[in-house]
């Protein structure tokens, strides 16, 4: 009898323990205006992760919000904008969200705001401002370990930065109906909306046509990849680009479904098309199936 009550309340303070211990991973944190945004990352990332709710408001950063493992920034869409503070936007050259060794990241409806001149004539080399910038180790089509994965991205807006997003050294990406537009105003051939590199089991996928798209790049391509591996792009739309509309090289498994990519090459660059992959390696079906 006692050796049953024994075990019964060491069950008890089992259960006790991984109920704690859950609460504790699964923190819920409104970051309104009177909050620092990086304070509100950390304080979740402290009890083992959680969500930051952004309220629809602007956010004025003074130096770049660094992400962490097992936490989620979910705004509620335009209305909650993360931007530059006045008093650095015009000289600040740095990603508004950073990563470099993160898992389990989520970023859903929210706009980032850069602050790159985007008049044509503009000489705003500022190219370390990227609006998303996943700063990650490791190569997976070298057959590396990366440092960074399981990122979910969903109804996330961009514009006015250096590279809109990029990603580079990193593992399972699912994204869905990113709005990146009028980024790359910085160098030629370089900066675009979005720029993956070293990644591999990535998702980018639109629901709608309206609901994103990649587009209105005043000097740079809709999207760019290079060393990727295990890709689906599904309904995107990729338009009014200055340069190629998507541009890949040395990838494998890319499978392009029902993509609506025109009217890019606006910079009339010779040899400019919608989409084309050179290099040593260029394994792209341009009509794959729905998955």
């Amino acid at each position: 009898m006692k050796n049953s009550m024994r075990f019964s309340g060491f069950f008890v303070s089992l259960f006790l323990i991984t109920c704690v211990d859950k609460a504790r991973a699964s923190a819920s944190i409104e970051c309104t205006a009177n909050h620092d945004l990086q304070g509100c990352v950390e304080s979740a990332a402290r009890a083992g992760g959680g969500i930051v709710h952004l309220t629809p408001q602007t956010y004025f950063l003074e130096k770049s919000l660094e992400l962490a493992s097992n936490v989620a920034l979910e705004g509620t869409g335009p209305q909650s904008v993360i931007t530059w503070s006045a008093s650095v936007a015009s000289r600040i050259n740095a990603p508004l969200l950073h990563a470099t060794a993160v898992t389990h990241v989520a970023i859903k409806d929210v706009k980032l705001v850069g602050t790159i001149d985007q008049r044509p004539e503009s000489q705003d080399l500022r190219n370390d401002q990227i609006g998303l910038f996943f700063d990650c180790s490791g190569d997976p089509t070298a057959g590396e370990k990366t440092s960074c994965s399981d990122i979910t991205l969903q109804n996330v807006e961009v514009e006015d930065s250096s590279d809109g997003i990029h990603i580079k050294g990193a593992e399972h990406v699912t994204a869905t109906d990113l709005k990146l537009h009028n980024n790359g105003n910085t160098l030629k051939d370089y900066f675009h909306n979005i720029y993956l590199r070293r990644v591999a089991d990535v998702r980018l996928i639109q629901t709608s046509k309206n609901s994103g798209g990649f587009y209105a790049s005043p000097r740079g391509h809709g999207i760019r990849g290079s060393h990727m591996t295990n890709v689906y792009m599904s309904n995107l739309e990729v338009y009014d680009n200055a340069d190629y509309g998507i541009h890949m090289d040395t990838v494998s498994n890319v499978r392009l479904h029902s993509l609506h990519v025109y009217h890019n090459c606006l910079s009339k660059k010779q040899g400019c098309v919608e989409v084309k992959c050179f290099g040593p390696q260029c394994d792209v079906n341009v009509n794959a199936p729905a998955e």
